[in-house]
């Protein structure tokens, strides 16, 4: 009996003890520095996982865009965020018959995210076409407010009563003038900050024209592109827009139209002041016309200072000076051009990432603007024209100059396309029938009623 009581009794001590390190083996699993350590770990994966989103892809076709120097560099440093880290960046650059390629791709229900949407006209032809996507909702679900970031050309980006664009990059004209042909006609060079009329600058083509032939020099460049005789009417007007009258339709018979149409007549046969619309044609005269000397002044977007700037590819012997554009009346400057922008495709997989992208790259683009302006107003641009200055600032083109004439927010800032429902092909028909008045084919109120008759067939097509 005692053998058994001995048996038992060892046998419950050694219970004791397996039990006693069992409790001592629980008490190392909660609190060894060890056991913690793998706790801790698989919290951390836990949320990591939590936390981890999928990757995605976003297509960004640009087309063009890229050759943009603030652009590319605004793209390498979105791509760099740590908030995109999951997202694949695939950026489309210069494409073939980008215009006609994007919407075929877009239609055929290819993923496409951001796209370039390089002016008005192409603006609304999208969305009237359903390429890209309205963005109201979605900058009011992720709380932007467009007014304060693009300020006045927030309204660029709206088409029938939508937003439809992330604004990016603004051209805007200005009046360029040859020194030479000034000094040499002994007439001052114009105000530097306050605006001539249109008749101003009619006059002024005059008097600065002279000799025949191969020799003859023109008081003003001339180009076929609309705006060319178009541009005084929508500065009057309020901007191309106005090409609509309050019914949606064609408003070519707003005398503005017929007067400034009338005025590019009589500069071309009346004063010779400036080429013929045909000789403009058949000699296929080039915008960069204007650095060969052969006129006195030149009404154009930024892009001519990349010219002026360039003596290598634009040999001239003579300065170059710029002032505000002539305006319809009174003293306020006055300008017109387009605000491009990113918009979002129907088929991209995810808008509100594209918005998010494309919203970063408007601000980025602004920190590193340079030679145009950028349409986001919350991004202070301090190296607006800093090396355009130093390039042309001997020619009295300083940076504080130029930003004077395109940056200056008191200017007046105005649409300079066809801007309403199909427009393209509205603005087709005005363009053929303006040829034909500047060419002598017909008289000027035949051409105001064809382009009403056609014009309105065109626009509720």
């Amino acid at each position: 009996m005692k053998k058994i009581c001995s048996i038992i009794l060892v046998l419950t001590m050694v219970l004791g003890i397996l039990t006693a390190c069992g409790q001592d083996d629980s008490k190392k699993t909660n609190d060894g520095t060890k056991d913690q350590g793998t706790a801790s770990n698989n919290d951390a994966n836990a949320n990591k996982k939590t936390a981890e989103k999928e990757r995605e892809k976003l297509i960004i076709s640009l087309d063009k865009m890229p050759e943009d120097v603030k652009l590319a560099r605004a793209i390498e440093e979105v791509q760099e965020m740590e908030k995109y880290s999951h997202v694949d960046f695939e950026i489309h650059g210069k494409e073939a018959d980008f215009l006609t390629t994007m919407p075929i791709t877009v239609a055929g229900g290819e993923q496409r995210d951001l796209v370039a949407v390089a002016q008005p006209i192409l603006q609304q032809q999208w969305a009237d076409a359903g390429t890209i996507q309205p963005l109201t909702k979605m900058i009011e679900s992720l709380g932007l407010d467009f007014e304060k970031e693009f300020g006045p050309y927030a309204a660029n980006a709206m088409n029938n009563g939508e937003y439809y664009t992330i604004p990016h990059n603004i051209t805007k004209w200005a009046l360029y003038y040859n020194k030479k042909i000034f000094d040499e006609a002994g007439i001052p060079y114009p105000d530097p900050k306050v605006p001539m009329t249109w008749d101003d600058y009619r006059a002024l083509a005059k008097q600065l024209t002279s000799g025949e032939g191969a020799e003859k020099k023109y008081g003003a460049l001339y180009l076929t592109w609309p705006m060319f005789w178009y541009g005084e009417a929508i500065m009057t007007l309020g901007g191309g827009q106005h090409f609509y009258n309050e019914e949606g339709l064609s408003n070519i018979e707003d005398p503005a139209f017929a007067h400034a149409l009338q005025k590019t007549f009589d500069m071309m046969h009346v004063d010779k002041s400036i080429p013929t619309h045909a000789d403009v044609v058949i000699s296929k005269t080039k915008p960069t016309a204007f650095m060969n000397g052969q006129y006195g002044m030149a009404v154009q977007g930024g892009w001519i200072l990349s010219w002026a700037a360039d003596k290598e590819n634009y040999p001239r012997d003579f300065e170059i000076g710029i002032a505000p554009m002539p305006v319809d009346e009174g003293t306020t400057p006055k300008t017109w051009g387009i605000v491009n922008g990113f918009a979002i495709a129907q088929t991209s997989a995810n808008p509100e990432l594209a918005l998010e992208v494309g919203m970063d790259l408007s601000r980025l683009s602004a920190q590193y603007a340079m030679a145009a302006p950028e349409a986001n107003q919350t991004v202070e641009q301090n190296l607006l024209y800093t090396g355009m200055g130093d390039k042309l600032g001997a020619e009295g083109m300083t940076t504080e100059v130029l930003l004077d004439i395109f940056a200056n927010p008191e200017t007046a800032f105005l649409t300079e396309k066809v801007t309403g429902a199909n427009a393209p092909t509205y603005e087709k028909v005005i363009n053929e029938e303006v040829e034909k008045f500047l060419v002598e084919e017909q008289d000027l109120d035949t051409t105001i009623n064809n382009i009403k008759a056609r014009g309105d067939k065109k626009i509720l097509d």
